[in-house]
Formats: structure tokens, sequence, C-alpha cells
């Protein structure tokens, strides 16, 4: 390392470099098994983990999408045999169901998710992963707060996507309170 380049300065230049080539290779994979584009796949999945019978305006919200991009998602599963449409708890709304060839689909891609990045840990030593593991628990720690005061002073017009849409909750630990989004959201009331 040059003079020049600190530590921190360097890390998160191969923090950037290493989350695009994860996040591409991770999106490309899961992309390639419901082959209807690059929502699909989380739409999927956040139906499968938590959203199942969720509203549209609900996977919208989940998924960062417009209403109107939503429902031509839906439209597209739908026709795929994925998800099928039905009335809403309040009677007003549409609700979006997995089918059982959807529930498969679901996860596949999460199979597919996982591989690809274990794939990118492969090189670590079990102990390398343990220290990674903390240290990305307090990143998202950090990122989700981050997300939490953003959402409540309202500074995007956008809407962002929740950052569990394509998780898999049983591999983060949620159900024992080991999840460090889910423990983040609960404990601030602002997510």
């Amino acid at each position: 390392m040059t003079e020049t380049q600190s530590t921190l300065q360097h890390t998160a230049n191969v923090l950037g470099a290493l989350s695009l080539v994860v996040a591409d290779r991770m999106n490309t994979s899961v992309e390639a098994v419901a082959a209807l584009g690059p929502s699909a796949p989380a739409a999927l999945a956040a139906m499968y983990q938590f959203l199942d019978g969720a509203s549209v305006t609900q996977l919208s919200s989940v998924l960062g999408l417009t209403h109107s991009g939503t429902v031509r998602l839906v439209d597209r599963l739908v026709t795929e045999g994925l998800v099928e449409r039905g009335g809403a708890q309040d009677g007003r709304a549409v609700s979006v169901a997995l089918t059982r060839r959807g529930r498969e689909m679901a996860a596949q891609i999460l199979q597919t998710r996982e591989k690809s990045l274990t794939t990118a840990l492969s090189a670590l030593s079990t102990d390398e992963i343990d220290n990674l593991a903390s240290a990305l628990d307090t990143m998202l720690t950090t990122v989700t707060l981050a997300r939490a005061e953003q959402r409540s002073a309202q500074r995007s017009a956008r809407p962002q996507p929740w950052l569990c849409r394509l998780c898999d909750f049983a591999a983060c630990g949620r159900s024992e309170g080991d999840c460090p989004v889910n423990n983040v959201a609960t404990t601030s009331n602002r997510c």
C-alpha cells in the first residue's frame, strides 16, 4: 500500500469491488432460475420467507418498485403459474400467494443464492469466516440504522427495497433472534 492510501480507503475500495462482484454473481445466478427479470427472484423469495398472501402494495414496498411496476411483475408471475391473486384481508386490495410451483422455484432461488454466496467464502478458513460474520453483523446493523434514519427523515422520494427481500431467514437465525437487521428494526421501531 502506498503512503497516500490509508487502510480505511483501501478497505472501502476493495469492499466496494467485492460487493459488486458478489452481488452481480448472485443476481445472475438467481435470475437464471426464474428467467423473469431482476425483481422476480426477490419477489418469490420474499413471498416464500415472510410475505405470502400479502397485498400488491406490501410486495411493492418490500421490492422498492412502483405499484404499477409491481402489478406488471405479478402479471408475469401469474402467467408463469408461480403466484395467484386473491382478495386481501381488507377486501379492497389484491393479495398475492405462491402456488406449489412458485414455492418450489423460490426454494430453488434460495438454494442457488446460497451456493453463489458460499462459493465467495470458499477461500476462507473457519476462523476467518467467524470473524467476517461478526464484522458483517456490525456493518448490517450500521446500515440498517442509517436506512431507518433516512426513512424517518423521508429524504428519498424513491422507495427503498428491504434489505431482507432475498434473505434466507433460517440461515440468518431470525427466529432465534440472531438477525442483525431484524434486531435493529425491532428495537428501533424505525425500519
